[in-house]
């Protein structure tokens, strides 16, 4: 999402027109987002993305149109039996932070560090000044107000550290890619077969590797080595590659292990794995059948199925 925002911004700043990015800084109680939900106005309105929309969000594009140059942060009562609220029920408060884009330097280093998956913390100072980016692991890892460079500012983390191994390039995988593009999930795809598992048929994908699946510690190696931020989703065209991804995804500190499969195949698999001498706890880390009970049997529905069960597991953590 901020790749595409960002884009945006440039574009129009590009074109000489004003742009305003509009943010929630905080927010309490009931709200239609939580801090760090952004979306970006120009003169005609809404550009990309939402702060929920609603009356807060018509609100604050009103306001970006008429001051377009006037950065500052504004309060809001969601709570329609408060005198000057905006007649919400919600029952919150926000407040959203006015940020005026007028220099594109700091938008093209922003944008250059997120295509190198780099770390970075976009700062929009709480006056409303520029934005700047930070380098810093010590930040906090949700957007948050803190004091920098002398005054409060926002910081949000503009790449999660958690990654999605989806392994298995299949028809599920195809369909589940495209969502994880859309909901901003990075991922990276494996598989053993070529015309499975490419940039073509992945394009939004960090990587996408080939390689015997009973070799995955050969490729995932060093900085893609999964961490206790990562999630598995398991889904090869076969028991066998299933059991090697499984293997793997244990030895590792992945907090999400998804295995796709009927209860036959998992009742097989676990037997599997206690003759390789694996402990019967090993049951509590695998999630399977993988994704929420919806009924799904088409490849797209079982993705969405698969999708929702990971949006879950990333607000847990």
């Amino acid at each position: 999402m901020f790749a595409q925002l960002l884009t945006a911004a440039l574009h129009e700043l590009d074109a000489g027109r004003p742009v305003m990015l509009v943010t929630v800084a905080r927010a309490t109680g009931s709200t239609p987002r939580k801090a760090g939900a952004m979306l970006l106005a120009g003169a005609g309105g809404l550009l990309y993305g939402t702060i929920g929309g609603g009356l807060l969000e018509h609100r604050c594009l009103g306001l970006a149109a008429a001051q377009p140059d006037h950065g500052r942060l504004e309060h809001f009562e969601l709570d329609n039996r408060k005198a000057g609220s905006l007649g919400m029920v919600c029952g919150g408060t926000a407040d959203v932070l006015l940020t005026p884009l007028t220099d594109p330097a700091p938008l093209r280093e922003t944008l250059a560090a997120l295509q190198s998956r780099a770390h970075v913390w976009l700062c929009l100072p709480l006056a409303g000044t520029a934005p700047y980016i930070a380098q810093d692991g010590a930040l906090p890892t949700q957007p948050s107000v803190i004091p920098m460079r002398g005054q409060e500012a926002l910081c949000v983390p503009l790449m999660d550290a958690g990654r999605i191994f989806v392994i298995g390039g299949g028809h599920v995988s195809h369909e589940l890619c495209i969502l994880l593009h859309r909901l901003d999930f990075r991922h990276i795809v494996v598989d053993d077969r070529d015309e499975f598992c490419s940039p073509v048929r992945f394009p939004h994908a960090e990587h996408a590797l080939i390689t015997p699946l009973h070799a995955l510690s050969d490729v995932l190696d060093g900085a893609l080595h999964p961490t206790a931020a990562d999630a598995f989703c398991i889904m090869t065209r076969g028991h066998e590659s299933d059991a090697d991804a499984v293997r793997f995804a244990l030895t590792t500190d992945a907090c999400y292990i998804g295995l796709m499969g009927s209860r036959r195949k998992r009742e097989t698999l676990f037997a599997s794995l206690a003759q390789d001498g694996f402990p019967d706890t090993v049951r509590q880390r695998i999630t399977t059948p993988i994704g929420l009970d919806i009924g799904a049997q088409t490849p797209a529905e079982i993705a969405v199925s698969i999708a929702a069960q990971l949006i879950a597991w990333r607000a847990a953590l």
